[in-house]
């Protein structure tokens, strides 16, 4: 199971073509499968990428590759992405229709899980091509049933995410991924308008709000230290600003959550243990990622974020597919998605334990966690839900 949005305690989750829910008093409920969109030779592709026993075979070999974003927008719908295809669900995740077709270059899973955003009533969607498309953001005013482009952009490779700032009142992005690609900025009347770029510190994938900074980890697995940063809110809009470094890990970041707890703000972020090469990296850096941990840390406003507790951490599967050159090895995730009662749901995904599950640290764990004396006598996570 591959956890995706969670709206009014209720987590939208896949496993592969099927989708579920999850809440606190009823678990896992199963809601409706996704249509195979394709005809033909695509529609048996699809169907072995997405579906059944040729997925759990190719999943031996490769490692447990991610397929599936599903979103809950608005009351009742849903956004799935699944390979090149957009699908929108009118009951929650019960019926689906196709919606919109993505670039040719899209990944198995279409687009990152930070790439839809709902904002001042409208529903974004960044696509993700990894060839030579445009990178654009698409607009749907209709919960997802159809789409329109929103921003188009031919200077970056793709963006990395679209955040809503409930604080700013802005729809902020991130793009990627060489030095010259890399940026963090806001949307102004259609127009991207870059904070600050040019360097791997303003390349993020998530990003987190608070009354006082934004707050992301870089996301770069060829570097030897990879960076925390808050950007103070004072230093939006300055001419070069420059974020802080309150932390440092050893692995890409790529989301991140905020919740209240006591009276303080969280930020929680969770690194990837990735595979293979950045094929954007300088060629002094295209060495083998080599990471094989994936980590959950959080930090609170009462230590300026400067205090990184890590709450659970998670080691890579192996696979064949690391070995052998001629076939691709999927790298593992931690998703990670926070609500102030509920406190945090963590899904680890391709690990060696606990993949597929759906774990929560409850906020009361967090508080003792975060501002006891003794937090390595705390539990911090416990199973509520599996693949």
């Amino acid at each position: 199971m591959q956890l995706g949005g969670l709206r009014k305690q209720v987590g939208y989750c896949a496993d592969g073509r099927r989708v579920a829910t999850w809440d606190p008093d009823d678990g896992v409920v199963e809601r409706g499968t996704i249509p195979n969109p394709c005809r033909g030779a695509d529609r048996l592709r699809f169907h072995a990428m997405y579906t059944g026993p040729t997925r759990r075979w190719l999943s031996a070999v490769v490692g447990a590759y991610t397929t599936t974003n599903v979103w809950p927008v608005g009351d009742d719908r849903a956004v799935a992405t699944v390979g090149r295809w957009v699908f929108a669900s009118p009951d929650g995740g019960r019926s689906w229709t196709t919606a919109h077709e993505l670039p040719a270059s899209s990944g198995p899973m279409g687009v990152l899980p930070t790439s839809l955003c709902e904002h001042d009533g409208d529903v974004y969607l960044a696509e993700y091509p990894l060839g030579d498309e445009d990178a654009r953001v698409l607009r749907s005013v209709d919960g997802g049933r159809s789409w329109s482009p929103y921003h188009v952009r031919t200077d970056v490779r793709h963006f990395h995410g679209l955040f809503h700032d409930p604080y700013g009142g802005r729809l902020w992005a991130t793009t990627g991924d060489t030095d010259r690609e890399s940026a963090i900025g806001y949307f102004a009347d259609g127009e991207f308008q870059p904070v600050g770029r040019g360097s791997q510190r303003w390349r993020a994938v998530g990003l987190a709000f608070t009354p006082e900074a934004v707050l992301w980890g870089m996301d770069c697995p060829y570097v030897d230290t990879v960076e925390l940063l808050a950007l103070p809110r004072e230093r939006v809009g300055s001419a070069e600003p420059e974020p802080v470094t309150v932390g440092t890990t050893t692995e890409s970041v790529y989301y991140a959550q905020t919740l209240s707890v006591d009276g303080e703000t969280v930020v929680v972020v969770a690194t990837a243990a990735e595979c293979g090469t950045d094929s954007t990296a300088p060629a002094a850096g295209q060495a083998d990622s080599g990471s094989r941990t994936a980590r959950v840390l959080a930090a609170t406003s009462a230590t300026d974020y400067r205090e990184w507790h890590e709450l659970c951490s998670f080691t890579r599967r192996s696979s064949a597919g690391e070995s052998l050159s001629a076939l691709p090895a999927a790298s593992a995730y931690v998703f990670v998605r926070a609500d102030d009662d509920l406190g945090v749901l963590i899904n680890p995904y391709n690990t060696e334990r606990h993949h597929g599950d759906l774990l929560r640290v409850p906020t009361s764990d967090l508080e003792r966690t975060l501002f006891d004396d003794d937090p390595a006598t705390v539990q911090t996570a416990s199973a509520v839900g599996t693949d």
